[in-house]
């Protein structure tokens, strides 16, 4: 046998990827300063970071069904215009300000442009993801201490801040504006805690956690509040019961998608919306008109909907949407809509009991990750809001750059025990 035979083969070298590292970093960075300065330039950022990442974008075959799915829905969409009573005279059309209006319009190029981002950073090097993972999760710590701490000064932080624009600011307003952060740290807690845990920083997860609660409870953003604790509570049962549990999830994500406005009717004729009526502060008892209003409409066309953005037309009844984004696709695309929507969640849902093959603690963060989403949506934001369905795309992106993080090396020590 020559010397170079007995040579041990060498690993491969590490495949660098520059460029997406450098959009990873530039997302990381950017996220926790929009988060508190201007939420809605999530729409503008993840379209920006699409497109950067262009370069580096290579389709996969597991990426090919759920990008099918949504463009299906945008189509169905587009077409639900043609009897929708929002639909827009295209002659009209005259500038920039008149196209944005054009919701199905939009919803192609967020597909494109925030379809692309995720898809391509799926194709990040380990060392650029990891290198992204921690600025993230350190700056989804440092915006909840600066969150917690501005909201318990009436947002004094923010006003000054927002004076040095030359513009001043209602201190209510400030204090809306600060909330805003939180449904972002809801949604990006179980990356960036998952992130923090690898990197062996408990204490910032409780830092982040305790930021989360505290401007959330201060500024009454219930919904978090709520996502945080469903979240939590799906990743205990995740993490300790595996596939079952995600198994489990498949069909919790589908219900609301079926169910929603026979619930709604169910409660209505069962007497459980009045007695809720009666418990809930004012901007709950305005929810529950909302979705008796919008279910009872679902009953008129409830295959094919009114047509997209047929929420804006009912008035006071409903303020712009139904503040529940299943009660929004079957009213406004019906059940066809809805249908495509829920396999969508399914599809993402399926994905966790995939993972949970491999890492529990991962599965529990993406399950968690995803009810939260679904739980603020189901309560707060209309479904096609631009940087809404941005932030989706960026709690995806985060999953995956947490997943590049390593475990820390003591996880490994049991495998140094010795056998009985």
């Amino acid at each position: 046998m020559t010397a170079t035979s007995s040579i041990e083969p060498t690993e491969a070298p590490a495949r660098r990827t520059p460029w997406l590292s450098g959009v990873a970093m530039f997302l990381a960075v950017m996220t926790p300063l929009l988060a508190y300065l201007a939420p809605l330039g999530f729409a503008p950022l993840l379209a920006l970071a699409g497109l950067l990442a262009l370069p580096g974008l290579r389709l996969t075959r597991a990426a090919a069904p759920p990008l099918l799915i949504l463009v299906v829905l945008a189509l169905w969409a587009a077409v639900s215009m043609s009897w929708s009573p929002e639909t827009i005279d295209v002659s009209k059309l005259k500038d920039y300000g008149d196209i944005e209006s054009l919701t199905a319009l939009k919803l192609f190029l967020q597909l494109a442009t925030y379809g692309a981002a995720v898809v391509a950073l799926r194709g990040l090097s380990d060392a650029g993801a990891r290198r992204a993972a921690a600025v993230l999760a350190y700056g989804m710590a440092a915006l909840a201490a600066v969150a917690a701490l501005d909201s318990l000064t009436g947002a004094a932080v923010y006003q000054k801040l927002h004076l040095a624009t030359g513009q001043a600011i209602r201190p209510d307003l400030a204090m809306v504006k600060v909330s805003l952060s939180t449904y972002v740290l809801a949604l990006l807690f179980w990356p960036a805690a998952l992130i923090l845990s690898r990197l062996s920083r408990p204490g910032l997860i409780w830092l982040l956690a305790a930021g989360i609660v505290v401007t959330s409870v201060i500024c009454s953003s219930d919904a978090c509040l709520l996502a945080l604790a469903a979240g939590g509570l799906v990743w205990l049962l995740v993490y300790g019961f595996g596939q079952t549990a995600a198994k489990v999830l498949i069909g919790l994500v589908a219900a609301p998608f079926v169910l929603a406005p026979l619930a709604v009717l169910v409660g209505v004729q069962t007497g459980v919306v009045a007695w809720l009526h009666r418990l809930v502060p004012a901007s709950w008892d305005a929810r529950l008109n909302i979705w008796t209003f919008a279910a009872d409409h679902v009953q008129i066309h409830p295959f094919r909907g009114w047509g997209l953005d047929a929420s804006r037309t009912f008035g006071p009844a409903i303020p712009l949407h139904t503040h529940n984004a299943q009660l929004q696709l079957w009213l406004e695309l019906g059940a066809i809509g809805a249908a495509l929507a829920g396999v969508f969640f399914c599809w993402l849902a399926y994905g966790v009991v995939r993972l949970s093959r491999e890492s529990r603690t991962e599965a529990a963060m993406a399950a968690a990750a995803l009810v939260a989403y679904l739980v603020i949506g189901g309560l707060s934001f209309g479904v096609w809001q631009e940087w809404w369905l941005g932030l989706g795309a960026l709690t995806l992106i985060a999953c995956g750059l947490a997943r590049a993080v390593d475990e820390p090396q003591w996880i490994a020590l049991d495998e140094l025990a010795p056998v009985s």
